[in-house]
């Protein structure tokens, strides 16, 4: 198949939308494929999604790519369920499909007509199929855009919409050709980190997770959260304490002992840095 330069696609929107997942389709999340290209950014809750039998857990922020006739299955978490932004659509096509239809659950189901134009394109074929744009607020921001303008029934809605997923996925790959390496080792630490914030920097547990000598280690995280291992880590206490201030009536300096803090001074100091408030005045928000 000739591979075709990324200047010459044409997406075409099939379906845009943000989804709930509902925890009662679990059991019958076994295998979907899609008759065209789909991106969905995980706008909240918990979940996981199994990729040809591999499973990743997913957190908010996390784009994934999944091109067309690729087996996917999606879970949802009971109590947080899994919230999305989706988009389903052409790339290579002269004109939009007219058809709606961009899922199918069973090979015996699957309809010929309803596929996707696809073409080779080194850039989109290489891209892992989870992304993590945590650190590119800007394109979390353009996609739930792109999925509500294609939704309103303004006049230029659906051409905005197309134009502007084209920019998307010519960043996207920009941005994988520069600096991209979503590591697992590293996204499981990513994910001990998160977990285990309030129990203090852990550096050298961490390092022999990885089974990596200590700068490639450094590298691999960096590349794939965007932040060194300390810096992730101080971000993630600093989520805890925001959470726990919304939350929570619990004291501050209860909160800032919960959190491994000594002195609540040393807390305030690095909460106001971070937030740019105090915590007292950031719990007063909530009001």
């Amino acid at each position: 198949m000739e591979n075709r330069d990324l200047n010459d696609m044409q997406p075409f929107i099939r379906v845009g939308h943000h989804y709930l997942f509902p925890y009662e389709r679990n059991p019958f999340e076994v295998s979907r494929y899609g008759y065209c290209y789909a991106l969905h950014l995980v706008e909240g809750g918990k979940g996981k999604i199994i990729i040809n039998g591999e499973a990743t857990t997913l957190t908010k922020g996390d784009l994934i790519f999944l091109p067309p006739q690729l087996m996917h299955s999606f879970y949802t978490d009971q109590d947080s369920r899994l919230s999305t932004y989706n988009l389903y659509f052409e790339l290579w096509s002269d004109a939009p499909m007219r058809t709606e239809h961009h899922l199918y659950w069973h090979l015996s189901d699957y309809k010929a007509e309803l596929l996707t134009t696809v073409r080779a394109n080194d850039e989109l074929d290489t891209l892992p199929h989870i992304l993590p744009l945590q650190h590119h607020p800007f394109l979390t921001e353009l996609f739930a855009h792109i999925v509500k303008q294609h939704q309103h029934q303004w006049e230029y809605g659906h051409t905005v919409a197309h134009s502007l997923l084209k920019a998307f996925l010519l960043e996207l790959a920009q941005i994988a050709g520069e600096s991209w390496q979503s590591d697992y080792r590293m996204r499981m630490i990513m994910q001990r980190i998160d977990r285990e914030a309030h129990a203090g920097s852990n550096y050298t547990d961490w390092l022999a997770q990885s089974g990596l000598q200590k700068t490639r280690f450094h590298t691999l995280f960096k590349q794939t959260s965007g932040l060194s291992p300390k810096a992730y880590w101080s971000r993630a206490v600093m989520k805890q304490a925001a959470v726990a201030l919304w939350e929570s009536n619990r004291s501050i300096t209860a909160i800032a002992e919960d959190l491994g803090y000594s002195s609540i001074h040393h807390f305030t100091k690095q909460f106001t840095a971070y937030y740019g408030v105090s915590p007292s005045q950031y719990r007063k928000r909530k009001g």
